[in-house]
């Protein structure tokens, strides 16, 4: 009778620690099918990240990492005012965005923010009319003002270069940069590229040069803004 009840005893005993070890096994499951999730989880994040620097990089073609000047943002709206469309950005690594800050992307200048609040920035295309910048043509050195062109013979926005003398020596294709006389802008920072030659309509002894942007102006997602940059 008594080796019965130690049979039973043990059998008991046995019972409950499997049940206990059962009972571990499956939180320790749980517990690494959560961890697995969380894993998944991560690695998926680290791979959006990822693909968002790649495109950054690959959209403004700067190594920004260090750049104390440079500020990467992206294009978060866009807004009507009388003189054309102004467009919204917003920082990428939280360092603030001020007034007066130069907008470019890879290809060239957008143009300058007028008013910002910590991390956003409102910006002043090169193609609204507000805005002028002054310009040199890269190979002969030949200065002007480059304004936007208000023009019912184009569908694309287009600039102007003007007060340029009519010995000018300016041709089509020829680049346009930033003049160093710029108050706003550094030099040499690409403007457009001339399309055509005018005689401008003030007179017939200067010339007017039409400009296409080097920036595409109606595909803007990734920027640079650049703090100080006079």
């Amino acid at each position: 009778m008594q080796a019965v009840i130690t049979s039973a005893t043990e059998w008991s005993h046995d019972v409950v620690v499997s049940l206990t070890r059962s009972r571990s096994l499956t939180q320790e499951n749980r517990e690494l099918r959560e961890q697995v999730d969380r894993l998944e989880a991560e690695k998926l994040q680290l791979h959006a990240y990822y693909l968002e620097n790649k495109e950054l990089k690959d959209a403004l073609g700067f190594v920004i990492a260090g750049d104390a000047k440079g500020v990467p943002a992206r294009a978060i709206g866009r807004s009507s005012s009388p003189g054309g469309t102004m467009l919204t950005v917003k920082s990428l690594d939280g360092r603030t965005i001020e007034a007066g800050n130069m907008v470019r992307t890879q290809k060239g200048l957008l143009g300058r923010v007028v008013t910002a609040q910590k991390t956003v920035g409102e910006v002043l295309l090169v193609s609204h009319t507000d805005h002028a910048v002054p310009g040199v043509v890269q190979r002969s050195g030949d200065q002007g003002m480059v304004y936007s062109l208000e023009s019912s013979d184009y569908t694309e926005p287009l600039l102007q270069m003007e007060k340029l003398r009519g010995e000018a020596d300016v041709r089509v294709g020829d680049i346009i940069v930033t003049s160093a006389i710029s108050e706003m802008y550094p030099p040499n920072v690409p403007i457009g590229v001339v399309i055509r030659l005018q005689t401008a309509p003030a007179s017939s002894r200067t010339l007017r040069a039409v400009i296409k942007p080097a920036a595409d102006l109606g595909k803007i997602d990734y920027v640079l803004v650049v703090r100080g940059a006079r």
